[in-house]
């Protein structure tokens, strides 16, 4: 195989310093993770923050970006950089936070804060809810309206509802059809059965792919966490798939 000579040598290498040079524009985005409760972090806690794509209202989030802190207190800072090539006009960003103690979630953002376009700005405070002991308790007889499904908020003519009785009985609409069932519920544990019962209507299209989408969240809860009037109802990796506001 023959040698390039010298001038092909100059030639190849201004192309790789080209190459490696437009490889990759970072952004980033930097900001505060904190709780209102006075308690201490536990020694071994982790702050894991993410950006995600949350453009799509019948898809779930995507994430573009992540990183794990040693959490020593709160508020702490924390800075993402992502690849600016993800980033495009239009879409919707968002961050949110979890703080763990090995795999156990401790605390959640339950609010969604917007990032990087539409006019928001590159930077965010998070305020996260505690999941487990008071904050999440007392579910039975409590009764929501639905305001954000897979990290996008909800916006619909007829939003779904969810009521809780005693004993993990729940009831509700998806927004054209009634159902009701039985939750298990334990802690801010939380799972719904796999055949929720609801009646057949026939249904406007929105409104059936908002309740396809409600329904389909539903069955991807294993958790739950209650701040104030505000419900979210989170997955196996701690992701608010459900957001509602309390109605009575």
């Amino acid at each position: 195989m023959p040698f390039p000579k010298f001038g092909q040598l100059i030639v190849m290498g201004a192309i790789m310093v080209a190459l490696i040079g437009s490889d990759v524009s970072a952004g980033s985005v930097t900001g505060t993770a904190s709780y209102r409760e006075r308690i201490a972090v536990p020694e071994d806690a982790t702050l894991y923050i993410e950006l995600q794509d949350i453009s799509l209202a019948d898809a779930p989030a995507v994430t573009l970006a992540a990183q794990r802190y040693v959490l020593s207190g709160v508020p702490a800072e924390f800075e993402l950089t992502y690849d600016d090539a993800l980033i495009r006009d239009g879409m919707t960003y968002a961050v949110r936070g979890a703080i763990y103690r090995g795999s156990q979630l401790l605390f959640t953002t339950d609010t969604v804060y917007p990032v990087l376009t539409n006019g928001a700005p590159d930077t965010a405070d998070l305020l996260l809810v505690k999941t487990g002991g008071p904050t999440s308790a007392g579910l039975e007889n409590t009764s929501w309206t639905a305001i954000g499904v897979d990290g996008a908020v909800l916006n619909s003519e007829r939003a779904p509802q969810l009521d809780f009785a005693q004993g993990g009985a729940f009831s509700g609409s998806g927004g054209c059809n009634r159902f009701t069932g039985q939750a298990e519920i334990s802690g801010n544990s939380l799972t719904f059965p796999d055949n929720i019962a609801a009646t057949l209507m026939a249904c406007p299209p929105e409104m059936e792919q908002v309740e396809d989408q409600f329904f389909a969240a539903l069955q991807n809860v294993v958790s739950y966490a209650v701040a104030g009037d505000s419900l979210a109802l989170l997955d196996s990796a701690g992701d608010p798939v459900l957001k509602f506001i309390r109605t009575q």
